[in-house]
């Protein structure tokens, strides 16, 4: 059976309503401080983690209330929009399916004989919508060559091949606009038929572009795939496919170049944190402090950020242009930055780093304590030897095993060959992703001299007194 599809705005109407009534509770702010301030940072990060806003989850009213806020912060600084249609805001693609049936699978070998395939032992289902027409053509794919000319929502398309030729072969479109797509799953079928309908999902960036069913064939389904007797197929399948507001939240600072270095205006640096935390605890006990704030994780980040656009919009033009990049989605996998860098403001070629901030609100003895950072993956760019010749209180990360340069929006960059990595002070403290991660966790004293090392970085790399270059061989491009 078709799903119904819900297209539901709702929620992003009522948010920006809400953004719009605590602003004008807030009163009018008509220039922002360009000074890097404790008091500053502070108000950012209890705004951005108040309990009114739930734990930013992405996807949720609070967290666009949370862009927004950030946006109206951004437009006070005196940053230029950069986001969609003249304005902050660059949508995300996200969605959230829920299935009210079991998924059942018809299958034709030829045509007038079907049989009915079982979930759980002929086919697993992998998640998607089934799609509106009643029986798909079965096309068979085992290389690059045998893929259809564009999508077709009338074909069921069985990719045979490996997890990265199937990548590969659908592209950027990873399956949009096929009828359904099939994997190969084990060789044997199951052993217990599963007649419960699947959990909800949500569909974050580019899975959200595409809601295609997809299943992965197991035993004689599988064998009938491969050679041919299996014609056609119908999925029948009851959801509710529901968009849900996300965005990214972008301000840009135009480059002017240098009497030397006029090209350098073509250049880009993007300075990022994520804005987005993980929501409510759903296993609080009743009455329990439910709300994961997220003020070191990355509230802490965001406020530096920020500070840096204000006193960069408050000076005279950078060099270099200036991207200042609040991702939503970094907890479910980096997807707001996935996004930026399928849609950047400047092109890749262009863009000449990402400094990234995360987690920068308490002191890491590590390093020495209040007042220093650490750059993660100090080694493999020039950055952290270029930022020790300038004195600045910046060292090299002390967790290697932790693997912190992968763990950050920074890292969807540096797979692209951008010079990225990320400022932080973690120490590996017990709030991480609790309910306890609150403003009053944090100490502002330190963030303060932090964020002042960092706007120092910020404008050797903005005025083009450092060009950022991996390491001889460490370039983590794929």
């Amino acid at each position: 059976m078709a799903s119904r599809y819900v297209r539901v705005l709702a929620p992003w109407i009522v948010s920006l309503a809400l953004v719009r009534a605590v602003d004008a509770r807030q009163g009018a702010v008509e220039r922002a401080d360009p000074a890097v301030t404790r008091a500053d940072i502070e108000a950012c990060v209890r705004a951005l983690a108040a309990d009114e806003l739930k734990g930013r989850a992405t996807g949720t009213p609070e967290c666009v209330r949370a862009g927004e806020h950030l946006a109206q912060a951004l437009k006070r600084a005196g940053v230029a929009p950069a986001g969609d249609d003249g304005g902050y805001l660059q949508k995300v693609p996200f969605a959230r399916v829920e299935y009210r049936s079991a998924p059942k699978l018809v299958a034709w070998t030829g045509a007038e004989t079907k049989h009915e395939r079982v979930q759980g032992i002929d086919f697993t289902f992998a998640g998607g919508v089934a799609g509106k027409r009643s029986r798909l053509r079965v096309k068979l794919v085992t290389k690059a060559e045998e893929m259809p000319a564009a999508p077709d929502e009338e074909l069921a398309l069985f990719l045979d091949g490996s997890q990265r030729e199937r990548q590969e072969w659908l592209g950027e479109g990873r399956g949009a606009g096929y009828g359904m797509l099939i994997t190969p799953g084990t060789k044997t079928p199951g052993k217990e038929a599963d007649s419960r309908a699947p959990r909800s999902r949500d569909l974050p960036g580019e899975m959200a572009r595409s809601s295609t069913a997809r299943i992965q064939a197991n035993g004689e389904l599988l064998a009938g795939l491969r050679d041919g007797t299996i014609e056609a197929l119908r999925l029948e399948l009851e959801s509710d496919y529901t968009e849900l507001p996300a965005f990214n939240v972008i301000g840009k600072l135009a480059g002017v170049g240098t009497a030397e270095r006029p090209e350098l205006a073509q250049e880009a640096i993007v300075f990022s944190a994520h804005y987005d935390h993980i929501g409510l605890d759903a296993r609080a006990a009743e009455g329990a402090d439910r709300i994961r704030n997220g003020a070191d994780d990355d509230a802490s980040g965001c406020a530096a950020v920020l500070e840096l656009a204000e006193a960069f919009a408050a000076g005279p033009p950078p060099a270099r242009t200036l991207i200042f990049f609040f991702a939503t989605g970094e907890e479910i996998g980096l997807v707001g930055t996935h996004h930026y860098i399928n849609y950047p403001v400047v092109p890749l070629e262009r863009t000449a780093a990402n400094l990234n901030f995360e987690m920068i609100g308490r002191p890491d003895e590590l390093i020495g304590g209040a007042g220093k950072l650490w750059l993660t993956g100090f080694e493999l760019s020039n950055l952290g030897p270029r930022f020790r010749e300038l004195g600045l209180a910046i060292e090299s990360d002390q967790r290697p095993d932790q693997n912190f340069f992968q763990r950050s929006d920074n890292y969807a960059f540096a797979i692209k060959g951008v010079v990225a990595q990320t400022l932080s002070s973690y120490n590996l403290h017990r709030d991480y992703h609790q309910v306890s991660d609150e403003p009053a966790t944090l100490d502002y004293a330190h963030m303060e001299s932090c964020v002042r090392a960092a706007l120092e970085a910020a404008r050797a790399l903005a005025d083009g007194r450092i060009d950022p270059a991996w390491a001889p061989g460490k370039n983590p491009k794929r």
